[in-house]
């Protein structure tokens, strides 16, 4: 069984081994490895765009774990997906961020390419952002969880809080707080990943929030 690899050298695609790109108009860089079968010349654009962007993350040095690099490596494996129906053949996707080789067996179809805000560079569209990788935020769905979390967070801080501040007053508002910027850097470094942005943010909203009500309690007390 032939399989096809998909991966990215120096801001250009490679299929099978073969760079791809555009030459006078006609897509090109397929046919050594497969004969009689092409790929579209959108798919062609998209994957030159996403060479690029995965250059540009290599050259930030940015973790594997930030949002670009992330983002990068999950359209990567899109697109290869879409080279495997495409050709109607086993792909290896080879991810240019994190080196991890990824099989694709028997795809049969794929959804739509995420993409993502880079800097692309390259014969085309050199000293421009690549608008080819734009995805739209998920705000409606990102908001609720983010109002989730806060409420959860928010409900949680205040039933194991409350009764340390009526006791202590002030000095068991300064544990909660102490308690509370423990977790503040572990939070932090998933500020920017997809998905958990949401919920650290709502993290911070809820032990942000719960600060109010504890305050009063330990200024005040709690009425008998």
């Amino acid at each position: 069984m032939t399989v096809l690899e998909v991966a990215a050298r120096r801001g250009r695609a490679l299929v099978g081994g073969q760079p791809l790109g555009v030459d006078d108009g006609a897509v090109v860089g397929w046919g050594a490895y497969a004969p009689g079968s092409d790929l579209s010349a959108e798919l062609t654009e998209l994957l030159e765009d996403w060479a690029g962007a995965a250059d540009a993350v290599a050259r930030s040095g940015v973790t594997a774990r930030s949002a670009e690099a992330v983002r990068v490596s999950r359209t990567g494996r899109h697109l290869a997906a879409r080279v495997s129906v495409a050709l109607k053949q086993s792909v290896d996707y080879l991810d240019p961020v994190t080196g991890v080789r990824v099989p694709l067996r028997a795809v049969s179809a794929v959804t739509r390419v995420p993409v993502v805000p880079l800097p692309r560079r390259g014969r085309r569209g050199r000293g421009r952002a690549s608008t080819v990788f734009g995805e739209p935020t998920p705000w409606a769905t990102g908001l609720t969880l983010t109002a989730l979390v806060a409420g959860l967070v928010l409900l949680v801080n205040l039933t194991l809080a409350l009764p340390m501040v009526a006791g202590l007053g002030l000095v068991g508002l300064l544990i909660d707080l102490v308690v509370a910027a423990g977790l503040v850097p572990a939070l932090w470094l998933n500020r920017r990943v997809p998905t958990w942005r949401w919920a650290v943010w709502g993290a911070f909203a809820g032990m942000g929030v719960a600060v109010l009500p504890l305050l009063v309690v330990a200024v005040r007390g709690v009425p008998a």
